[in-house]
């Protein structure tokens, strides 16, 4: 399993769904740069994502993946 979390810029004023997607939309094209590179450089590669779940917590993206090779 990896885990990646990601803030979301002054999520204070980010106070509906409305507002907050094109935000979250940012944060999760980080976070998928991010999982591309871990899994390709994790104990040699190889890694292929099975499951994810993501969830927003006080401004914090956490995005949690299953990996198997």
């Amino acid at each position: 399993m990896l885990v990646l979390t990601r803030r979301l810029k002054l999520p204070g004023l980010l106070e509906t769904m409305t507002d907050q997607a094109p935000e979250v939309q940012r944060v999760m094209g980080k976070i998928e740069h991010d999982l591309t590179q871990s899994i390709a450089s994790l104990d040699g590669g190889g890694w292929l994502v099975v499951s994810h779940s993501v969830a927003i917590y006080n401004g914090l993206v956490i995005a949690s993946f299953l990996l198997t090779r």
